[in-house]
């Protein structure tokens, strides 16, 4: 199903899992995306893939790292001097672990605050004075389940999902007035390798798929522009 309206999307930690299924669903919705990493080679690739499948003109990237906000500075420019505006950001990329609190070293806790939670606030600042120039603009950040439930071993990540939730509500109570609309979306278990990090979980077959991730951010954006989509949670249906 093609937007009645092309939009110009940056989406990052977009080379593969959740992010990446995010900038396909766009991209066949008709939207224009800018995709960014940190692995230079496996940006390459996904740009490549992406433009045999969309066209070259209509998708562009760069290596990012969110926990840099001159990073990020840079990568939003670079996005700009491609499609000339931002009307979606989509905050994806993140990391994670499960640890007991005793053994989180400083090193870690570093690494999940400064990707999960300053990345974030890193790519509002840059993005926010060119999204406040549309009419209607949509910030959307990937939460987790884990941001409502906490669990042992989750110190590190659920305080940062946790935090993601609660910034992003007051995000929208900041921004409503600018017609920047603010969105979170927590899905469950996803097949997209964190079962591997976490263990204990068994098969990935029941877990949700990226692409029905994908599926409902873009059925966001495309929401009528009264309509401000705050909260999303999306849950694996287990078969029986």
């Amino acid at each position: 199903m093609k937007s009645k309206k092309s939009r110009n999307a940056v989406i990052t930690g977009s080379t593969q899992g959740i992010g990446l299924a995010i900038a396909r669903e766009f991209l066949e919705r008709g939207h224009n995306v800018y995709i960014c990493g940190r692995d230079e080679i496996k940006l390459k690739k996904v740009l490549k893939d992406l433009s045999v499948l969309f066209g070259s003109e209509r998708v562009h990237g760069s290596v990012c790292d969110v926990s840099s906000l001159v990073s990020v500075e840079k990568m939003i420019k670079e996005s700009l001097g491609h499609f000339g505006s931002i009307d979606v950001l989509v905050n994806n990329a993140g990391v994670g672990f499960v640890t007991p609190f005793e053994k989180i070293t400083p090193d870690q806790w570093s690494e999940i605050i400064n990707v999960n939670l300053t990345g974030v606030y890193n790519c509002c600042r840059a993005a926010l004075p060119w999204l406040k120039k549309n009419k209607v603009s949509d910030i959307i950040n990937l939460g987790s389940r884990a941001g409502r439930y906490a669990s042992a071993g989750g110190a590190g990540y659920n305080t940062t999902k946790f935090g993601l939730q609660g910034f992003t509500e007051a995000l929208f109570l900041d921004l409503n007035q600018y017609g920047v609309r603010v969105s979170l979306v927590a899905p469950g278990n996803v097949s997209s390798g964190f079962a591997d990090i976490i263990g204990g979980l068994g098969s990935e077959e029941w877990f949700l798929s990226p692409s029905d991730v994908a599926k409902v951010v873009a059925d966001i954006i495309a929401s009528n522009s009264r309509a401000n989509v705050n909260w999303v949670e999306i849950r694996p249906s287990r078969p029986e």
